[in-house]
């Protein structure tokens, strides 16, 4: 096995991990939000008419680890698209340089200026991509907890 090969393996390995431990957080997430409520309730800082469960699901909406799990979905998005969209540049790049009468010279495949242009390529899919799931994000993000509790209890939010 070569180098890229395991390392893109390592990759895939470091990413299911992540994507393992945000669903254990999202799965004790709940049992956790009981375990807030009964202790905010024995305070007093919470009251008491509250219902138990819409706190819970209030809680899980707005203190879920939904922003690591749009990383962690971006994450193997990337991982999966970038080597086909990278051939494709490549591909086009080699289209154009063929086009350009295929001389020997900077705009052949590996020369500096194909090696740069790929980079930059890479960069502006990653940044397109986090831009979209960010204002994705931003635009359905979820109330906060005080929020939520303060719509439980009557309050005007």
């Amino acid at each position: 096995m070569d180098l890229v090969t395991l390392s893109y393996c390592g990759l895939l390995v470091g990413l299911v991990i992540w994507a393992g431990a945000l669903v254990w957080r999202w799965w004790s997430l709940p049992a956790f939000a009981r375990q807030v409520y009964d202790s905010n309730v024995e305070k007093g800082l919470l009251d008491a008419e509250l219902d138990r469960e819409a706190y819970v699901m209030a809680y899980v909406r707005s203190e879920g680890p939904r922003a690591g799990s749009y990383r962690c979905a971006t994450a193997f998005v990337s991982l999966l698209a970038l080597p086909g969209l990278i051939e494709l540049f490549n591909r086009l790049w080699d289209v154009v340089w063929r086009w350009m009468g295929a001389i020997e010279g900077p705009y052949e495949r590996g020369y500096m200026l194909h090696t740069f242009m790929t980079f930059v390529f890479v960069m502006g899919v990653i940044v397109g991509l986090l831009y979209l799931v960010t204002a994705f994000y931003y635009r359905t993000r979820p109330p906060t907890l005080a929020a939520e509790i303060d719509r439980l209890l009557g309050g005007e939010t």
